[in-house]
This record gives structure tokens, sequence and C-alpha cells, in this order.
């Protein structure tokens, strides 16, 4: 039985990639998108609100770091959505577990021109592991996808590498990415994000490939229009361990974006208990609500429901 050292959730926007004297960069894809002025205003930041943000950021990051190093697990299981990456139209599953045996992943950004060819870090996966939590959903009534091989020229998705980068960038973990496809209709709904969390976590709890496990959710929250209030409600649900809440977000707010909350749906049912909200920023950009909300939190020594506690 693998011992779950803790969880943890983690966005992973573009705007933490880059100080914020260099968010103009961004801004050119945002009027294109959005039709987004740049610059601060009445619902933008100023230079100096936006710098005071972006360190608390960072502050958060580096908590998440060292909770990590602290738990010392034997892998980490990253939870993260992909964005035609290496899922693609010819096949969508809900669901994918990537059972290869090393990925690499690149934090090259699109944005700067960067070849997701490059920048590119190597990571170990710890395979049985993979398989057998397959194998455990399977029992269960999830017919989850795997795959072996990656074909997105910077191996894993952003979603993937952004966080590793942070988080565990010397590459000592084995990391074993879960693909949620929270980002192409149809997706899976909020109530089947967190019916799957509670699969993986028995799944994980009847495992005994390696001792001790971390969990990670990569991605969100409300972004590329920032949503303040739908953010509240979703930290709020995440502090009381509400899942029924949380799985009845309707599918129509959970779009773009704001869809990879998905990833934390999973990871919050997975911990099933409170999770604790290190810190919460709007990162706004440009005007028009335009920009990420970043969200970090931890779920300290989740353990098992009855029936499946570990020793």
């Amino acid at each position: 039985m693998a011992e779950l050292a803790g969880c943890m959730a983690m966005s992973h926007g573009p705007q933490l990639m880059m100080a914020p004297h260099r968010w103009h960069l961004l801004m050119a894809k945002d009027r294109r998108e959005h039709g987004a002025a740049s610059g601060g205003g009445a619902d933008g930041d100023p230079d100096e609100i936006r710098w005071s943000k972006w360190r608390r950021c960072m502050e958060a990051i580096d908590e998440l770091r060292v909770k990590l190093h602290e738990w010392s697990p034997d892998a980490l299981i990253l939870v993260g959505d992909d964005q035609h990456e290496n899922l693609l139209d010819d096949a969508m599953p809900p669901f994918t577990v990537y059972v290869g045996a090393e990925a690499e992943a690149s934090v090259s950004l699109r944005y700067l021109n960067e070849s997701p060819a490059t920048n590119r870090s190597r990571y170990e996966v710890p395979q049985r592991l993979g398989e057998t939590l397959v194998e455990g959903l399977m029992e269960q009534g999830f017919d989850v996808a795997y795959s072996r091989n990656l074909r997105h020229p910077g191996g894993l998705g952003h979603a993937f590498a952004r966080p590793l980068k942070f988080l565990a960038s010397d590459g000592q973990i084995p990391v074993l990415p879960v693909m949620v496809n929270t980002y192409y209709p149809p997706a899976p709904s909020a109530r089947r994000c967190v019916e799957f969390g509670r699969a993986l976590r028995r799944a994980l709890a009847a495992n005994g490939e390696v001792e001790k496990v971390a969990v990670l959710a990569s991605g969100g929250l409300s972004h590329t229009k920032i949503d303040e209030e739908l953010d509240r409600k979703v930290i709020g649900a995440l502090e009381a361990a509400d899942l029924d809440s949380l799985g009845n977000i309707p599918g129509e707010v959970l779009v773009r974006g704001t869809s990879e909350i998905r990833c934390w749906m999973v990871v919050a049912a997975l911990a099933e208990r409170p999770a604790r909200m290190i810190d919460y920023q709007p990162l706004y950009r440009s005007a028009g609500n335009v920009g990420c909300a970043m969200g970090f939190a931890v779920w300290e020594q989740p353990g098992y429901p009855e029936g499946v506690r570990s020793p």
C-alpha cells in the first residue's frame, strides 16, 4: 500500500514564467483574442500592484517547493490538461495516464516564439505505478486511456513542464503524468472529475509499486478572463472539502483556461480533506479583466478514507 505523503495544487499561467516588466509581450495576444487594451485602468493592475502580486506568487511557489522536498516522495503524480500537445483531435480521451519509461518537458514560451524543442528537462516515469493505477481504475469502472509515447516536440505539455520547472527541476523525483481533457468539449463533467479523483485515491491506496507518493494539480484558476467571484466559490469549497459543491459547477462555466479547475477537483477528491490555500492572486495584465488568477494550495498528509487507510 502506497503512503500518500500529501497533495498540492498550483497555477501555471505564463505570467509566472516572466517578471511583470515583460508582460507586455503577452498583450499582443490579448488584443488579438480579447480586444483588450494594454496597461492598467479600472480593471487592470498598475505596475506596483503587478510586482507585489507576482512576488507573492513566487513566495507561494517557494513554499510548495520546500513542502515537496520535505515530503520526499518516491513518485509525483501530476494531474494537468493537454492543449493539443499530445492529445489531438484523432483521439481525445477524458483521462489519460502516460506510462512511457521517461519524458521530457520544455518550458519554451510560444508567446516569445521559443521553439518547444529547446529548454527541455528529462524526467523518469514510474511505469509500473502508472500501469497498475490504470488497472485499478478500470476495476472501478474508469476505462482510462494510457500512452507510452509523446508526440509533442516539447515532450509533455506546458501544464506539466511549468510546475516541474518550479518544483522539481532537478529531475530527481519520478513523475507520473495524468492528463485530463479539460479544454476541448465534450470534456468530463465536474462531477465526473470528482469521481475520478476518488477512484484514483482508491487505486493508489491499493498500490504497492512505490512506498510514498505526492500528488500535484496543475492549472487554473479562472483565466484568460478572470472571474474572482467564481474563484472565491471554488476556494471556499476546497477549504471546506465540499466536493458536492465542486461537482455541481456547470460545464458552461468551466471553459477555456478556467476549465483547468477540473484538475484541482480531481486532486481535492483524492485528498478528501480541507485544503489550505497558501495564496490567491488575480494577476490582471490588460484592461477587460484579462489575465490569470493564480492559486496555490496544499493538502497536508491526506491519508486515505476508512477501509483503505495505510497502516
